[in-house]
């Protein structure tokens, strides 16, 4: 049986060296489309990764990509399930048009989140990327993920193209959003981008 976490007794920054890595609270279509593009792993590794628990049902569909995949990641101790605690309110407004697994990564978010911490949600689905930039919520969507890990020193330029390529193509992303991705600069990412600078590719 998989494991369940309870997120109110954990404490999602973890140490890479000296470094402290961003909390990431992820939804199920940004997931599916990183591990389709060979970013979830890189991801992991970079980030603590968060997933609320409709979100992993969602993701460990029988026979749907990545099934295995992320029950692996999660016996791994690469990606925490937490549930979101129905008992407490968040102080905020959420849309009732939200897909439930959206809707539980945003009250996770709001239930978890602290003025020191360094955490952000991935997030692909259009109305709940409405509500986060509405309501200030940090956040950014797969396609940008190639990016910060260019910006990082992750990934080199031609592999930054490459996978951002990859993402368009396995996403569906209008011709809009592609180019204000393409328009963003280290500095509107800046809180994004993890802080080490090893190569993975």
């Amino acid at each position: 049986m998989d494991t369940v976490y309870n997120i109110y007794y954990m404490l999602f920054e973890f140490n890479l060296g000296d470094i402290v890595m961003h909390t990431v609270y992820i939804d199920a279509s940004s997931a599916i489309l990183l591990y389709k593009t060979g970013l979830f792993v890189p991801c992991s590794q970079y980030f603590s990764m968060v997933m609320e628990t409709h979100v992993y049902k969602e993701v460990r569909v029988p026979d749907h990509p990545g099934a295995k995949f992320f029950l692996s990641m999660v016996q791994k101790n690469r990606v925490k399930v937490c549930r979101a605690d129905p008992d407490r309110q968040v102080d905020i407004n959420l849309s009732e048009n939200l897909d439930l697994g959206e809707l539980q990564t945003l009250v996770l978010y709001f239930q978890n989140v602290c003025p020191n911490q360094r955490s952000f949600i991935i997030i692909d689905d259009a109305k709940g990327a409405r509500f986060c930039l509405r309501s200030k919520v940090p956040f950014i969507n797969a396609l940008l993920v190639p990016k910060i890990f260019w910006f990082a020193g992750i990934l080199t330029q031609n592999d930054y193209l490459d996978k951002t390529a990859f993402v368009i193509e396995k996403g569906r992303y209008s011709r809009t959003v592609i180019e204000k991705a393409k328009a963003l600069s280290s500095s509107d990412l800046a809180m994004f981008i993890p802080n080490e600078t090893r190569s993975l590719f």
